[in-house]
């Protein structure tokens, strides 16, 4: 069964501020005590440029990126030239509670036989839902704003 620890989700949020330091801010909680949700909130990396973007594959319309976005990290070369950054959230999420000597990630998921059974739930935002990424330009925050 899912669970995971606060001093688990604390040994993560540290991994993440000592590999990023004061480049990125995040919000690492617990969730239903089963899953940790790493939001990155602000940062010096500009999502709104079009790179996150989406498009419809039914009706071709394009959704601009709005300062929030759901990761999804079993796929993030799906995010073009953020992929790297994804992937290390992603490795740091996975592997941090086991290097401070909490619980070790593992996934034994059979999805034929519908049975679930790992150690925890990750899930990987960009913003929140009502608190959209703000852009960190030489020590100002700035919230930009998409035109309609």
């Amino acid at each position: 069964m899912a669970y995971i620890d606060t001093k688990d989700v604390k040994a993560i949020r540290e991994a993440l501020k000592a590999e990023f330091g004061k480049d990125f801010k995040f919000s690492v909680t617990r969730e239903h005590f089963s899953s940790v949700r790493i939001s990155v909130m602000s940062g010096v990396e500009n999502f709104y440029d079009g790179s996150m973007d989406t498009t419809d594959k039914y009706n071709g319309r394009v959704t601009e990126f709005s300062g929030y976005e759901q990761i999804n990290h079993y796929h993030t070369h799906f995010y073009g030239k953020h992929e790297a950054l994804f992937t290390r959230i992603s490795e740091i999420a996975h592997t941090a509670p086991g290097l401070a000597g909490g619980k070790q990630y593992f996934c034994e998921d059979d999805t034929m036989t519908d049975y679930f059974s790992r150690a925890y739930y990750v899930s990987i935002n960009v913003g929140k839902w009502d608190k959209p990424y703000e852009i960190n330009l030489e020590g100002q925050r700035r919230t930009l704003t998409i035109a309609a």
